[in-house]
């Protein structure tokens, strides 16, 4: 009996796009079967010939135990593991929002807990502990989303008032690090992918302004089918620039890039570049001893380090993700493409 042919539909997960093609080609000896949600495409269920079974739900891909899962998906105790484990980590602290902190205060589990600290205290640990600039970013958040670079107490209050409003539970204050940005991806302890992370920047070509530029880097990342909107990020831009001393009308010269951001997310715009090939071996062994010590199969390492070529000590891990995206990485280039395909195909043969 010949196998069902699946059909891939453009708003499924690229991970079950992925997937689909795949098993349309013959790639996945070891499975069976796979079932696909037709509706939206954000579950599969893969079954293999050995009678395992494996789930897809959005970018989970059903490797990392669900606890595991959650340490990574909170910032906050992610950096107490690593650094109970002697790696570095940006010094900071969290704090809970007013609305959390009471309700925390209210409950009778919490209300004699000394030790809750929340939004109130942040700028003096600020001032006597890392001084502005800072970044602040809401403890569960994914994909660069609520990130901010602070530079003094009024722009603090702002971030904490956006956080209050959206309901965040607990912010993290941390140091501005000035060290080139990571994305370390590993299988199973093994590293198969490395890039750096540069942030959202356009090119002058002395006759258009800013806007304008913005507006062509928009249009070409739909064209290579980034899911990336920079109009959503506009107010977060002109903020930018302001502090730069430049606006969206201002006409950048030939050959001038000019930053867009602090933050270096790839979903936020960032630009990566593979350094697969000069990274030291140091910083792949360091991205395995994380990931046996959260438990991950497959995760992501988000590493701030002055130079990537050599076992230097003046690094810091900012972020473990047990969900690492790749689709912007694979936008960026045929070959990039190919070598993240290969990398989920084997995933995929993969049983439990």
């Amino acid at each position: 009996m010949e196998n069902t042919v699946f059909e891939s539909k453009p708003h499924y997960t690229y991970q079950v796009q992925l997937l689909i093609d795949a098993y349309n080609n013959g790639l996945l000896p070891e499975v069976e079967s796979i079932t696909i949600e037709p509706r939206y495409g954000y579950l599969a269920k893969i079954t293999y010939l050995n009678g395992s079974n494996r789930i897809i739900y959005g970018h989970d891909t059903g490797f990392n135990a669900g606890s595991s899962e959650a340490l990574a998906k909170d910032k906050g105790y992610s950096k107490f593991i690593l650094r109970s484990m002697g790696i570095k980590t940006p010094q900071g602290e969290e704090f809970l929002l007013p609305w959390w902190a009471d309700t925390l205060r209210g409950s009778d589990r919490q209300s004699q807990n000394s030790l809750i600290q929340d939004t109130s205290s942040a700028h003096m640990y600020i001032e006597s502990q890392l001084g502005y600039p800072v970044f602040t970013k809401p403890v569960s958040g994914s994909q660069g989303m609520g990130v901010k670079k602070v530079h003094n107490e009024s722009e603090l209050q702002s971030t904490f008032d956006e956080f209050e409003e959206e309901r965040v539970k607990v912010a993290i204050v941390e140091e501005a690090l000035a060290m080139p940005d990571y994305r370390l991806l590993l299988f199973d302890g093994e590293l198969v992918n490395a890039y750096e992370r540069q942030p959202l920047s356009v090119m002058g070509n002395g006759l258009a302004t800013i806007e304008e530029l913005i507006h062509e880097k928009n249009e070409q990342f739909k064209q290579i089918e980034r899911d990336v909107h920079l109009e959503t990020q506009i107010p977060d831009i002109i903020h930018f620039l302001a502090k730069n001393g430049l606006s969206l009308s201002d006409i950048v010269p030939p050959n001038t890039t000019v930053r867009l951001s602090d933050v270096s997310n790839l979903s936020a715009g960032g630009t990566p570049r593979d350094i697969s090939e000069e990274i030291s071996e140091h910083w792949a062994e360091l991205g395995a001893r994380i990931a046996r010590g959260f438990n991950l199969r497959i995760c992501g390492v988000d590493l701030a380090c002055k130079d990537i070529g050599t076992a230097s000590e003046d690094y810091s891990v900012i972020e473990v993700n047990a969900t690492p995206g790749a689709r912007h990485f694979m936008a960026t280039s045929p070959d990039n493409k190919q070598k993240l395909e290969d990398m989920f195909v084997s995933f995929f043969r993969t049983p439990e």
